[in-house]
C-alpha cells in the first residue's frame, strides 16, 4: 500500500515540476480522439494561459491561429450560406410574383391571339364574299377598304401583342435581377458575421496596443484572440447561423404566414436577444484572453471596466460594418448590372 501512495506522489511531482512548454505537449498528447481540430479546440478551452507555447512549441496537427479559424468557423459558414442560397435562390415571394406574370402574361397573349385569329377569319370571309360593300363601326367600305382595314387591324394587334411581351419580359428579368440580389444578400450577410469574427483579429491587435503595449504578450493578441474565438466560437458560430438565417430568409422556408402575423415588438426582442448571445460569446472570449495575456481579470466581467471585452466587441462591430456595407454596395451593382444585360 504504501508503494502505491509513493508512487502516486512521484507521478505528481512530476507533472508539477514539468515546464510550461512540456505542460502544452503533454495537453495535447493527453487529448483523446484523433481529429487534430477537436484536440486543439479542447486544449485551447482547458489552458488558455499555455497559448503562449502554442508558437514555440511543436506539436504534430497543431494548427497556425487563422487557419484555425478559417477551417472550423468560416468553413462551416460557407457551407451553411452555399446551403441557404441553394434551397431560396428560387423561391420566396419575388418567385410567386414571377409565376404570377408568367399567368397573366400567357392569359393576355392567349387573348390577343384569339383576337388576330377572328380577324384573320374576316379577312377569309370578306376575301370570298361577293358583296361589294361592308359596315365597320357603322361606316360603309368598299370591298378593298374592308380588308384593308382589317389587315390594318391585325398589324397592329400584332405589334401590341410583341410590345406586351418585351414589357413583361423587361418586369420579370427586372424580377429575377431583384431576387438574385436579395437571395445573395440573405445567404451572404451571416457567412460576412462569420468572416467578421475572424477577420477583426488584426483590428483587436490594434486596439490592445492602446491599454496594453506594456504587456509582454500585446503582439501575440491577434494569434491568442483567433486562438480563443474560434475554440470558445464553435458552437455560438452555429447559433449565430441559424439566427441570421431564420431573420434572414425565414419566410422563403414556408415561415411567412408566422412572419406576417408579428409585430415590430418580436422582431425588436429577437434582436436583442441576439445581440446578448453574441455580448456573452465574447465575455468568455475576454476572460480567456485575460488568462492568455497574463492579466488580471476584472471583477465585474460584464462592466465597462472590462476593456478587453469592449475592445474586441468594437473592433468586431467595425470589421462587420465594413464587410456588410461593402458587400451591399457590390450586391446593388450586381443588380444594376443584371437590369441592364
Amino acid at each position: 500500500m504504501e508503494s502505491v501512495y509513493q508512487d502516486h506522489e512521484e507521478q505528481v511531482f512530476e507533472e508539477v515540476a514539468l515546464s510550461p512548454s512540456d505542460q502544452f505537449r503533454l495537453q495535447w498528447n493527453q487529448q483523446p480522439g484523433f481529429i487534430a481540430l477537436i484536440k486543439q479546440k479542447n486544449v485551447i478551452d482547458q489552458n488558455a494561459e499555455l497559448l503562449q507555447y502554442a508558437g514555440v512549441v511543436r506539436v504534430p496537427g497543431w494548427l497556425s491561429p487563422l487557419a484555425f479559424a478559417m477551417q472550423t468557423l468560416v468553413a462551416v459558414a460557407v457551407v451553411a450560406s452555399f446551403f441557404n442560397w441553394y434551397a431560396t435562390h428560387d423561391r420566396g415571394k419575388i418567385q410567386e410574383e414571377i409565376v404570377a406574370l408568367q399567368a397573366t402574361t400567357q392569359a393576355e397573349v392567349q387573348r390577343q391571339e384569339e383576337i388576330m385569329s377572328a380577324t384573320r377569319a374576316e379577312i377569309k370571309r370578306i376575301s370570298r364574299s361577293s358583296n361589294l360593300s361592308f359596315r365597320f363601326g357603322g361606316a360603309p367600305m368598299s370591298h378593298e377598304q374592308a380588308i384593308q382595314q382589317l389587315n390594318s387591324d391585325l398589324d397592329d394587334s400584332s405589334k401590341s401583342e410583341e410590345q406586351y411581351k418585351r414589357e413583361m419580359a423587361i418586369r420579370e428579368h427586372n424580377l429575377r435581377a431583384k431576387q438574385s440580389a436579395l437571395a445573395l444578400v440573405n445567404s451572404g450577410t451571416p457567412l460576412l458575421f462569420s468572416l467578421a469574427l475572424v477577420l477583426c483579429a488584426g483590428v483587436v491587435r490594434k486596439s490592445f496596443q492602446k491599454d496594453y503595449n506594456r504587456n509582454r504578450h500585446y503582439r501575440r493578441a491577434e494569434d491568442f484572440y483567433l486562438y480563443i474565438a474560434t475554440a470558445e466560437g464553435l458552437l455560438p458560430n452555429l447559433v449565430f447561423l441559424v439566427f441570421l438565417h431564420f431573420a434572414l430568409s425565414g419566410s422563403i422556408y414556408g415561415l411567412s404566414n408566422i412572419f406576417d402575423g408579428v409585430g415590430p415588438l418580436f422582431w425588436g426582442l429577437f434582436w436583442i436577444g441576439f445581440y446578448f448571445l453574441v455580448l456573452r460569446y465574447f465575455v468568455i472570449v475576454a476572460r480567456d484572453m485575460y488568462k492568455a495575456m497574463e492579466l488580471r481579470v476584472p471583477h465585474q466581467e460584464w462592466s465597462p471596466d472590462n476593456t478587453i471585452l469592449l475592445r474586441i466587441h468594437n473592433s468586431f462591430w467595425i470589421t462587420f460594418a465594413a464587410l456588410e456595407g461593402g458587400f451591399l454596395l457590390l450586391c446593388y451593382v450586381l443588380y444594376l448590372a443584371a437590369k441592364h444585360f
